[in-house]
């Protein structure tokens, strides 16, 4: 693995550099290999004469160990460890519902699951092997701060050590927000691929100091540590995105790089309060959701010497395209991949049409973890989907949402994203939602919740929007929320805000 690799070394050559720091502590390279080796040995410890796990078919007989932890450099130390050794990390959100862990754990079924949550830890003891009507887990569950001491006493392991590029060492999931998530296996080699792309276009490289806010269990975030520990950097983490601290952060640490959700820059642009306390950022990239010319517009204005991309990908795939201006959708492809998009039934449509995206990656997953999804993600001839809609312009991609983002309204087809993007460029509406609710005649109209306590006038928004969308795409209706429903890594959840509207949750204007 590429940053267990970078990781040994820096150790031995300059131990000093900054590796994590977050939540009041700061790891040292030389610091993470000597708490890699203990975790190493406290997990060996703890798996001698292990069951064997349901999974081992497909992850080759190599141990999962989950961890469901509240701090971030908690997190990015157990990820370093783990990867350091023959074994799988997988990261559970500690804010997807307890059911959800519980029934996550169940069907991957970890060897050892390491948490700080006492009420997850007691609810595993349910699914200890006979003594649950469902089907048992084979592991067991050790408290954080168990294992910390039981690592520290452990007889020294032989430390981290570079593995096999074929091996597997990382399962992700899937939002498990309203959903069960799907799990997937990423090999070491999948990950030291898009580590590649990230030295280039995503501008990670030695020595830079990285800020990315928020739980690492958020694929945005978990991916910037594996970036920024491989390519020698130092990654600055919090466990809870704060604008106040993270730009406090960004002064007193002289940050050069950022990464984070569009939604944060305005708040970013906000605490700074045109102090230049963002003075040193260079290279500020967002992922996880469309990147508005307003937010841009904003930050920039906060921040003129830094350099903005946005980036669009799948955990499954990769890194897919890139963007320097407008709305983000507009997408340079990222060196390296092959795209076609096609229609229901699998045929390629004409350039400028709409279908569902196929992209062909070295990085890209074959499959989701059986036990947690019967789902293909790559076919036979090599191709990737998660199901988003683009079409491509000029060997560009233009994007359109996933499936569940577009709304049919007496006939037509509604981007539910475009409208949110134009919605945007409206002063006070950076944060809003398109959504879709049922309608007797018209089988669906599009609808829009704009957050904050002091929005436009419904009639100021009619107006911007009856400028930019065609007539169609105009909401029928309009509603103020205090909160927009969110994922923990900042995405605004679309079911989540229909059933907002729908159990009056939200003001109709």
């Amino acid at each position: 693995m590429t940053f267990t690799r970078t990781m040994i070394e820096l150790a031995a050559s300059d131990p000093g550099r900054l590796a994590l720091a977050g939540d009041g502590e700061r790891l040292t390279y030389g610091d993470l290999r000597e708490t890699s080796t203990r975790i190493r040995s406290g997990i060996e410890q703890l798996l001698e004469g292990r069951i064997a796990s349901t999974s081992d078919d497909e992850t080759g007989g190599v141990p999962i160990v989950a961890v469901s932890l509240a701090r971030a450099i908690d997190v990015g130390r157990f990820i370093a460890g783990i990867a350091s050794f023959r074994a799988i990390v997988a990261v559970l959100d500690p804010l997807w519902p307890l059911s959800h862990r519980l029934e996550t754990i169940r069907r991957v079924d970890p060897a050892l699951v390491i948490t700080d949550d006492t009420e997850l830890e007691q609810a595993l003891a349910g699914l200890e092997a006979g003594s649950s009507d469902a089907q048992p887990w084979h592991g067991s569950a050790v408290s954080l701060a168990r294992f910390d001491a039981l690592a520290a006493a452990a007889p020294a392991s032989a430390g981290p050590e570079v593995r096999p590029r074929d091996e597997p060492y990382l399962l992700l999931f899937t939002s498990g927000t309203t959903d069960l998530p799907k799990g997937f296996l990423r090999t070491r080699g999948s990950w030291d691929y898009n580590v590649q792309v990230s030295r280039g276009p995503l501008f990670a490289g030695e020595g830079i100091q990285t800020l990315a806010p928020g739980p690492v269990s958020y694929s945005l975030t978990l991916y910037a540590l594996v970036e920024v520990l491989a390519t020698g950097g130092s990654l600055h983490l919090q466990s809870r995105f704060d604008a106040r601290d993270a730009v406090r952060t960004i002064e007193g640490e002289g940050i050069e790089r950022f990464v984070g959700v569009p939604s944060m820059l305005l708040a970013l642009a906000a605490a700074a309060r045109g102090g230049g306390a963002l003075g040193s950022l260079r290279w500020v990239i967002t992922g996880g959701a469309n990147q508005s010319q307003r937010i841009r517009d904003r930050f920039l204005a906060a921040a003129p010497q830094a350099h903005l991309r946005s980036y669009y990908g799948a955990s499954e795939i990769g890194f897919i395209g890139y963007s320097d201006a407008g709305d983000g959708t507009r997408l340079t492809p990222f060196s390296g991949l092959e795209m076609a998009v096609r229609d229901d039934a699998g045929s390629p449509v004409a350039d400028g049409e709409i279908g569902t995206l196929h992209i062909r990656v070295a990085s890209a997953v074959e499959r989701y973890l059986s036990s947690t999804s019967d789902e293909l993600i790559t076919a036979a001839d090599g191709f990737s989907s998660v199901d988003d809609l683009a079409a491509v312009v000029d060997g560009e991609i233009v994007l359109a949402g996933r499936a569940g983002d577009m709304a049919v309204s007496g006939g037509h087809k509604v981007s539910l994203p475009q409208v949110e993007r134009a919605l945007a460029t409206v002063p006070g509406c950076e944060h809003c939602c398109a959504i879709a609710l049922p309608d007797a005649t018209l089988g669906s109209i599009v609808a829009v919740v704009v957050e904050g306590a002091d929005v436009p006038p419904k009639a100021v928004m009619q107006a911007a929007l009856h400028r930019l969308l065609a007539e169609q795409f105009v909401p029928r209706r309009y509603y103020r929320a205090d909160e927009l429903p969110r994922t923990a890594g900042g995405k605004i959840r679309r079911v989540a805000v229909v059933e907002l509207v729908e159990s009056g949750g939200a003001e109709r204007l």
